[in-house]
């Protein structure tokens, strides 16, 4: 499945990174979101970065991702991977679900671990958008029936452009997972804002094991690294690990702790997850990204799950260039936790739905 066109959408503009089909989402404001339809791995993320003069129309990258098509290919780093149907690691490849054993070896060329799931090796496909967002497809409506034709003129920039994705993960096809799911990625942007609905459904006769995250990299214009910047987490425990960086068996795996931030990123190496996430009065956690001179950055924010955060310590020339804030529904290794074992079964015609989005935090005004 590589083909990129569902009908005309005047906001859509088909591309290649190598000889991989890409699509670009452009808003009328100008912000951009270009995405590989390998893996529906997001390439980069342009946006307006400030208001404050006539020269704030000009695009800031605010997503590290891959640049060539061997880098994408090798999964070098997992940049952007939607990690699916398992997020992180599974110990040895190894797991049993509903007393049979399964093993799963490693996803991607290179790779030496079972980690990150197969959706980011999968070709996806631009499908109509079915929430009936403004602009989601051209020519089609939120019900589906035909409809008139728009071009970026005629939307305003508060309201949100839509891409929509799908692929499936056949259980015939994928060593080790002998389940059958259709998954579809939805990405919102407008201006300011990257907002992502991600639904998974379960379309085999039996329950299946599943769990989903996103692997993104993130940059705040202006910082050549990340060693500038403050870290704000909403959590109220970390999650211990051991030496292969799983996490400890039960509850000795939730390390208790106030709200993390601000931490000052200078010396600070993480490759940790975030678990008993406070949410805000909307329901959302907010992870920040700050630069503490000025107060902007970004925000990530999510409805459940945990925060994994990654500085990027061991990315040769790319190390500690970005931070990675990744967003998952479960704990590393959850397909062998008992204490996730709910937390991942999907029935037989079961869907869920994961929630997630970034968006930029606006300077402190004088």
């Amino acid at each position: 499945m590589t083909s990129a066109t569902v009908c005309s959408n005047a906001y859509i503009v088909e591309g290649t990174l190598g000889a991989l089909p890409t699509v670009t989402l452009v808003h009328p404001s100008g912000a951009e979101l270009t995405v590989a339809l390998r893996g529906a791995t997001v390439l980069a993320w342009r946006a307006p970065w400030s208001r404050s003069s006539a020269a704030s129309r000009d695009l800031a990258d605010l997503v590290d991702g891959y640049a060539t098509e061997q880098a994408l290919l090798a999964q070098d780093a997992t940049r952007s991977g939607l990690m699916f149907p398992f997020a992180n690691r599974i110990a040895d490849g190894t797991y049993v679900f509903d007393g049979a054993t399964h093993h799963v070896p490693p996803v991607a060329p290179g790779e030496i671990q079972t980690m990150h799931g197969f959706a980011r090796v999968l070709d996806w496909e631009v499908v109509p958008d079915d929430e009936g967002a403004p602009h989601g497809t051209d020519g089609v409506d939120g019900t589906g029936a035909p409809g008139a034709a728009r071009s970026p003129g005629d939307a305003t920039e508060a309201e949100p452009v839509v891409l929509t994705l799908s692929t499936e993960v056949r259980g015939a096809d994928v060593a080790g997972y002998p389940f059958d799911l259709e998954t579809r990625i939805r990405f919102a942007l407008t201006e300011r804002t990257l907002d992502v609905t991600w639904t998974y459904r379960n379309t085999g006769r039996r329950a299946a094991p599943v769990t989903a995250g996103w692997h993104p990299y993130f940059r705040v214009p202006g910082h050549d690294t990340i060693d500038g910047l403050e870290l704000y987490v909403p959590a109220r425990a970390t999650v211990a690990t051991d030496a292969g960086l799983l996490p400890l068996d039960g509850e000795a795996a939730r390390v208790v702790r106030d709200a993390v931030g601000p931490v000052a990123l200078a010396g600070t190496c993480l490759d940790t997850a975030f678990t008993d996430l406070v949410t805000d009065a909307d329901g959302r956690a907010r992870t920040r990204v700050l630069d503490p001179s000025t107060g902007e950055g970004l925000e990530l924010w999510q409805e459940r799950g945990n925060m994994h955060v990654y500085t990027g310590d061991g990315l040769d020339e790319r190390a500690r260039a970005s931070i990675a804030l990744e967003p998952v529904e479960s704990l590393t290794n959850a397909f062998n936790r008992e204490d996730c074992a709910q937390d991942v079964r999907l029935a037989p015609g079961e869907e869920r739905v994961f929630r997630f989005g970034v968006g930029i935090v606006a300077p402190h005004r004088s």
